[in-house]
């Protein structure tokens, strides 16, 4: 039988402070880049930064490594308006809202969201051990096991993730709604920008909870399902919003 390591083990002590440094530097960031956003968007687009926002307080005040899954997934999605000016879900990318970016510009900012996308995914895939790992397969029996070293809130964020993804879904449904009534009209925009950036946090938290030990994996996986078509359903009505 593998032989559990002590949870006053000074590596899996020193791994949960480098988790804390990190997620509240990536917390801080988010929050700054969430404010950038908004100020960025003005009223045309209110809740522009408010998933970078939210995430990034619960990163900074959580040391939960299912949110650097929920970071990396956030990011990823934020590249689409930076590509697309018109799929304004998350917001419109606030550096092409203040410079004329040339192509080579362009193409280093999208480079950037992405080694940022791989270097929070990284982390993630590294520091989920500290959920614990008595649950873990492993093809070596003997390998000691890793004791839980910070709260596993994955439950609770799997089946918040799940709400979001179908909250999502159904603004975004009378989003589409709206388009057929009234496509000029300012709600049509704000329900599909409201319903794409829930359908993101519930594909991001979903994401860090199936790929972490949980309860509640089914409810998690649902969120992906839903979060995806939420956020497919705001695109196509932001896609065919005049102008």
């Amino acid at each position: 039988m593998p032989r559990t390591l002590s949870v006053k083990d000074p590596n899996l002590i020193a791994a949960v402070a480098r988790l804390q440094r990190t997620q509240q530097l990536w917390g801080a960031l988010m929050i700054g880049l969430g404010i950038v956003t908004e100020f960025a968007a003005t009223s045309a687009h209110p809740i522009a930064g408010l998933a970078l926002i939210a995430v990034g307080l619960l990163a900074f005040r959580w040391a939960e490594p299912a949110l650097l899954a929920t970071i990396a997934t956030v990011i990823a999605f934020s590249i689409v308006p930076t590509i697309n000016p018109r799929l304004t879900i998350l917001g419109p990318d606030p550096l092409r809202q203040i410079a004329d970016l040339s192509l080579i510009e362009l193409t280093a900012l999208v480079v950037g969201k992405g080694l940022i996308v791989l270097t929070t995914a990284n982390q993630f895939f590294v520091y989920r051990f500290l959920y614990g790992t008595a649950r873990a397969s492993s093809e070596d029996p003997n390998l000691a096991l890793i004791p839980a070293m910070v709260p596993n809130r994955t439950n609770g964020l799997a089946r918040a993730a799940r709400w979001m993804g179908l909250i999502s879904l159904v603004l975004a449904l009378v989003g589409a709604g709206f388009l057929l009534v009234a496509p000029d009209a300012f709600q049509t925009q704000v329900l599909a920008e409201a319903g794409g950036t829930l359908a993101v946090v519930a594909i991001g938290l979903g994401l860090g909870c199936a790929f972490s030990p949980t309860d509640e994996r089914l409810p998690a996986l649902a969120s992906l399902g839903l979060g995806l078509l939420g956020y497919l359903a705001a695109a196509i009505v932001l896609l065919r919003l005049p102008g």
